[in-house]
């Protein structure tokens, strides 16, 4: 008989998430999680399936809905929902059903989620507007900048009901994650959907953040001559010192052949843009929000919009007859148009906030609300557990023995009061 492609994918995924394994090992007998409703929006793929599949071991009850229109894999969603999880989300739904999706996760329900993993922030901002009606969730984590600023945004208005834990600047994320993982995946992606070669390409990064400062770093080393453009002095100057030539975005999309925007802010690519920008330049947009690139001014721009020969991409063609080459729609590319990070990197992200829930879920409940650093423990225990499987031999502490792995519940080194 041959195996279902979709059980097989998602195996494979888990046998590569090691430290989630470790996470499950260590604490499948005390089931930290067990009694919490938790309310989790994700990307549809398999490599979040295997974190939703932890959360249950660990005892939670989860739903799951999607964080982006473009991004689910259809069969893991229907895997997922065959196996007992609720899964909101389809591949190429509209914004109004993927908001639609979210209220409906966060209904599952009577009571409302006791605990709530987001990614774009898109449950808590319910939980504060459409939704502010069901009772707070004990404590929350966010994994992304996009959600993190958008969080920002929301407490100008109104002040956080609950304690929400910045996952985002997990060692994982920061270190493995964004400056290597989703910097490889988009460059692979790019390559491919683009079908060209970067050696001798002039390559445009927008944004020198952690994800910028990666992809820019995987671009030069495939021979690329790399451009960033940057807002802010600090990271322009940084870029500078390691060896980028800095330059605004007017001038680098005159001579830019390939762009790749990673700023989690909007606009960085603008219709007076397009007017400046070389016959078969390719645009990518790796933010998790499709809105770096201006598409609705690309729209009115472009006379004709076609696919291109690569799948993942298409052609559009201005009144001069330039043509450029869009990637994923404007989505974000990795995910929209290529396979998105390996197992292996999601791993080290996904266990941060899986782990941050299990050590603060006996203390939450008497932490005020608002913005809380993720638990020092989480990132010693994910450095410690990817380290065993990459073969790393750690020295012993001074006590003769490697130091031991967090219990659930214990009190964090890092100060935890509310921003």
């Amino acid at each position: 008989m041959t195996p279902d492609p979709t059980t097989t994918h998602l195996a494979q995924a888990t046998e590569q998430m090691a430290v989630l394994a470790r996470i499950r090992e260590d604490h499948h007998v005390t089931q930290p999680l067990a009694g919490q409703r938790l309310a989790l929006c994700g990307h549809i793929t398999a490599e979040t399936a295997v974190q939703v599949e932890t959360l249950t071991a660990l005892g939670a009850d989860t739903a799951w809905c999607a964080s982006s229109t473009s991004t689910t894999d259809d069969r893991i969603a229907a895997l997922m929902r065959g196996r007992g999880i609720p899964v909101t989300g389809t591949r190429g739904m509209s914004e109004a059903d993927l908001h639609a999706g979210v209220e409906e996760t966060l209904r599952t329900w009577p009571q409302g989620p006791t605990m709530v993993l987001d990614e774009g922030a898109l449950l808590i901002t319910a939980l504060h507007t459409t939704q502010a009606h069901l009772p707070a969730p004990v404590l929350a984590t966010e994994k992304t900048p996009d959600g993190l600023a958008e969080l920002h945004r929301l407490t100008r208005h109104t002040p956080l009901r609950f304690p929400v834990i910045k996952s985002d600047e997990s060692f994982g994320k920061d270190v493995i994650d964004n400056p290597h993982g989703t910097a490889q995946s988009l460059i692979e992606t790019i390559m491919a959907a683009a079908g060209r070669m970067l050696a001798g390409k002039v390559f445009v990064v927008a944004g020198y953040g952690r994800v910028g400062s990666g992809v820019a770093a995987k671009a030069r080393g495939l021979g690329a001559r790399v451009i960033v453009t940057e807002v802010r002095p600090t990271r322009a100057l940084i870029a500078t010192l390691d060896g980028f030539e800095v330059l605004p975005m007017n001038e680098a999309a005159r001579i830019g052949d390939l762009f790749c925007t990673v700023t989690g802010t909007p606009g960085v690519l603008r219709e007076h843009h397009f007017a400046l920008l070389k016959n078969g330049a390719v645009l990518a947009n790796g933010g998790h929000l499709p809105h770096e690139i201006d598409l609705a001014a690309l729209d009115r721009t472009a006379r004709e919009r076609t696919p291109a020969a690569h799948p993942g991409s298409e052609v559009l063609t201005f009144a001069d007859g330039r043509r450029v080459y869009l990637i994923g729609g404007g989505n974000i590319a990795n995910l929209a148009a290529g396979r998105g990070n390996v197992s292996e990197v999601m791993d080290v992200t996904f266990a941060s906030q899986v782990l941050a829930l299990c050590l603060s879920v006996k203390e939450a409940p008497s932490w005020p609300a608002g913005l809380r650093e993720l638990p020092e423990e989480c990132d010693q225990y994910v450095a410690a557990a990817l380290a065993r499987t990459m073969g790393i031999h750690l020295d012993l502490d001074p006590a003769g023995a490697p130091a031991p792995a967090p219990s659930v519940g214990a009190q964090p080194n890092r100060d935890h009061h509310a921003h």
